[in-house]
């Protein structure tokens, strides 16, 4: 079946999966430039998100305690929190102890809805034979409350704060490794994907931001190469 991706934010423990937003779950499934995750997530970092540590994480890699990159060695210190074994699938912690947000968008009303609407049924049934968790981390006596509120959008630049540079669409050129010129894709699930089907994201761990101007002292990357 192949490992499936989501974002999360390791300081606020939400996140949201592309599934939500009827969008496939495997990595190159949601990097085109408009997705609706992918304007989710801008609207998520410029506000809600803003100034935390995000990343494109797969559901089939664990963690260890040699680990550099800081996120994630935060991911190790919160298995250990958490009493997971670290050497089991990081995501299993995501999922019981993160909060889907996925819902806070209209944009995935559809899926949100009938799976709180499942969420709800099994309760109401006290069917025990299945994984009741609360993904979505919803009032069962108001579930929808807050819900499904928010629009997601596009901005001019994608910003990284900590190496102090950003890439902007039509000025960016965004390249296969074979130099073609990819203008449907955006690049920052490459730049933030881990996982076991793909190596470390050379911006993971960064704090990344999104703006409709450029930040002053921040270099305008020329051209970011994909990864296929």
């Amino acid at each position: 079946m192949g490992e499936y991706y989501s974002w999360i934010n390791i300081d606020k423990k939400e996140y949201i999966q592309p599934i939500d937003f009827d969008i496939g779950y495997k990595a190159h499934e949601s990097m085109f430039r408009e997705d609706t995750i992918l304007y989710a997530l801008k609207e998520l970092l410029y506000d809600r998100w803003k100034n935390d540590h995000i990343a494109f994480i797969g559901d089939e890699f664990s963690v260890s305690d040699d680990e550099n990159n800081p996120l994630l060695k935060a991911l190790y210190n919160q298995m250990l929190f958490y009493k997971f074994n670290t050497s089991v699938d990081v995501f299993d912690m995501i999922l019981e102890h993160y909060r889907n947000v996925s819902g806070l968008f209209k944009d995935a009303e559809e899926e949100v809805r009938q799976e709180i609407g499942y969420y709800i049924e099994d309760i109401q049934n006290d069917d025990i034979s299945i994984d009741l968790i609360n993904y979505y981390g919803v009032d069962i006596n108001n579930p929808y409350d807050g819900l499904f509120e928010l629009a997601g959008r596009d901005f001019k630049y994608t910003i990284n704060y900590t190496k102090k540079v950003c890439y902007s669409f039509g000025k960016t050129r965004i390249l296969t490794l074979d130099n073609t010129q990819r203008d449907d894709i955006d690049p920052l699930p490459i730049l933030m994907h881990y996982g076991r089907s793909t190596n470390i994201g050379l911006w993971l761990g960064d704090i990344i931001g999104v703006s409709d101007e450029m930040p002053e002292g921040f270099i305008l990357l020329d051209e970011i190469y994909l990864d296929f």
